[in-house]
């Protein structure tokens, strides 16, 4: 064994003890006398309530209740900063804390604070079951506590009042007012209610007992969205907007007599109706308060550019630089590009644009360069009744079949010089038809010439006339007695008269037709037609009016009547062995008489006025000369 110091150190509070002598907390550590050195010395640290074990605690010891095991509370060394034994040592003394105890409490109270109101709400909740949320508003209407039926209700008179809620448009340089309604602004009645009833589910739990009692912050209105707007709209800005819409303008083309120039597209501007959609607020919080929207209008350029346009311009210049030869079955004719290049245009509503030109255009070119083939089944008139009635001629392939025009116009944009079209078949029967609806009704024109009995000549008059009678003079259609008749010969029954040829007095085959030449002549004179080829004899024949006259000669001497009426003309001849007498068989339209005449008789050049009056036009004049020479 080591040997025992005389004297120890307390660790604990730094006092000094001599051997034998006792140091107890919680007491002042007296020596007793007697005491060995080898008595052991018991060493007690500050008291931890919190650790204290009673069961290793020395019974009895000093500051000890006895038999506890436990700290004496009071006495001379009780305290909170220990006491000083009798050398002048200090002995820390434990010190009992209360806290701990003091913040369950605390805790407790608080938590029944929190509790009361929970439950309370709990209580609530469960007796209000489904209803809506207290202290819930719906564009400024109270509706927390009301069950399905009772806030569907309230929605549905919402929705009713939603369409005269007016809508103030400010689209900057124009300004126009609406209402919901006339916007197409309705309310979904469904989604609405379901969103009501479901916004108490969307408040945090911990917030919704004070937004069940809470005045201070209560919830704020709920404002309700229409879903089904947008895909409802009824656009109204063209209306609205009256002449202040601008819809673009396509680029074009003008057709002049100088040709074709480009006309540039403009831009247009529009409220667009998908600005105002959007701009429109996704919620309300009063049905009552006007809605004011801001929005920009809308420039719209063109769908198509100028550049796609320029390259048909040069294209139509082209075209009326060109001519196309086309044939139809047996008829052959040509069209020319400045004729029809006016009818071009642009076309734009099919993809690229391209350039057609008008079907119209076209088939009026068409029919004026067909005039020579009018009446193409050949239909004739006779007489019935009082009147005239068309008589049946054959089947004939005409201009133009199903697709005809188009390729026509094809031919002219592509620069083809020679185009086919297709043919179609009129029938006989159908010349009929249309021959009864040219208005063929009465005699408008009549002229007679006298001539003496039983001469060769007259068999020739007699003749020609024959040939002549029932032909149709169609609308637009130019007569030619030469292409009628032909050469006049013995096989058509004509036989050899006096006639002059070369300015010499012979006999001819079909000598003497001149007088049903002058005859015809006088009758469209008259009758206000254009003669657009005649020839007066060489000289002056004294049975015939006075340089109001017409010869024949095949082929190189014509006569020729252009029929410029409306209706259709039938030349119906008739005679007497003295007479012949032409008639002119229509419906009135025009009206010829002679206003004028440079001189009324002798040799020489003389010149004939005529004035034609019309009933849908002025008046014109036109002349005929003659030049009989002297014999």
């Amino acid at each position: 064994m080591e040997p025992k110091d005389p004297q120890k150190t307390d660790v604990l509070s730094g006092a000094t003890t001599s051997p034998g002598v006792h140091a107890a907390a919680g007491d002042d550590a007296i020596g007793q006398p007697g005491s060995t050195a080898d008595t052991p010395t018991t060493r007690i640290a500050p008291h931890d309530p919190e650790s204290w074990d009673p069961q290793t605690a020395p019974s009895g010891a000093p500051g000890m209740s006895p038999g506890s095991g436990r700290p004496r509370s009071g006495g001379a060394g009780s305290g909170a900063s220990g006491a000083v034994d009798q050398q002048g040592s200090r002995v820390r003394r434990p010190t009992r804390r209360r806290w701990p105890r003091r913040a369950a409490w605390t805790l407790a109270v608080v938590m029944v604070l929190v509790a009361i109101p929970v439950i309370a709400w709990a209580v609530d909740d469960a007796l209000t079951g489904e209803k809506v949320a207290r202290n819930t508003e719906l564009a400024g209407v109270p509706v927390g506590g009301m069950d399905e039926a009772e806030l569907a209700a309230v929605v549905e008179d919402l929705a009713d009042e939603l369409p005269a809620t007016e809508v103030q448009i400010d689209a900057g340089d124009l300004e126009f007012d609406s209402t919901a309604g006339d916007l197409g602004v309705s309310i979904d009645v469904d989604a609405t209610t379901a969103a009501v009833t479901d916004a108490g589910a969307r408040i945090p739990v911990w917030q919704r007992p004070s937004n069940g009692w809470g005045r201070s912050s209560p919830h704020a209105p709920l404002p309700w969205s229409w879903p089904s707007t947008r895909s409802r709209w009824k656009p109204r800005s063209t209306a609205l907007e009256g002449d202040k819409r601008v819809a673009p303008v396509e680029p074009t083309m003008k057709v002049t007599e100088g040709g074709a120039d480009l006309v540039a597209g403009i831009d247009g501007i529009r409220t667009d109706s998908s600005v105002v959609s959007d701009a429109l607020p996704e919620s309300l919080e009063d049905v009552s308060t006007p809605i004011r929207i801001e929005v920009e209008r809308t420039v719209v350029p063109p769908s198509t550019p100028d550049e796609a346009v320029a390259p048909l311009v040069e294209q139509a210049n082209a075209i009326a630089q060109r001519t196309t030869t086309v044939t139809a079955g047996e008829q052959t004719f040509e069209l020319k590009g400045a004729d029809i290049v006016h009818g071009a245009q642009v076309e734009l509503t099919s993809g690229d644009p391209r350039l057609t030109i008008a079907d119209d255009v076209v088939g009026h070119q068409i029919l004026e360069q067909q005039r020579a083939y009018m009446n193409p089944t050949g239909v004739t008139f006779t007489s019935s009744g009082g009147g005239l009635v068309p008589v049946a001629g054959h089947d004939a392939e005409v201009c133009c079949g199903e697709g005809a025009t188009r390729a026509i116009v094809d031919a002219l944009i592509a620069g083809e010089p020679a185009v086919s079209v297709p043919t179609r078949t009129m029938t006989a029967e159908e010349g009929v038809e249309w021959a009864s609806t040219l208005g063929v009704k009465q005699v408008v024109s009549e002229f007679t010439t006298p001539h003496k009995c039983c001469q060769g000549r007259v068999t020739n008059i007699h003749t020609i006339a024959d040939r002549i009678r029932g032909t149709l003079i169609a609308p637009g259609q130019t007569f030619s007695v030469n292409e009628l008749t032909g050469r006049r010969t013995t096989d058509k029954g004509y036989v050899s008269a006096p006639a002059i040829v070369d300015g010499k007095h012979v006999d001819d085959v079909g000598g003497g037709v001149s007088q049903f030449a002058t005859t015809l002549f006088n009758a469209a004179f008259f009758a206000g037609l254009p003669i657009p080829e005649y020839k007066m004899h060489s000289e002056y024949i004294s049975r015939y009016p006075y340089a109001r006259e017409a010869t024949l000669f095949y082929p190189g001497v014509d006569l020729r009547i252009r029929n410029d009426t409306p209706y259709g003309i039938v030349i119906w001849p008739t005679y007497t062995d003295t007479s012949v007498t032409v008639q002119l068989w229509s419906t009135p339209y025009a009206r010829g008489e002679q206003t004028g005449q440079s001189k009324t008789s002798g040799c020489g050049s003389v010149t004939t006025t005529r004035t034609i009056t019309y009933p849908d036009r002025d008046s014109e004049t036109d002349t005929f000369r003659a030049n009989y020479r002297c014999v």
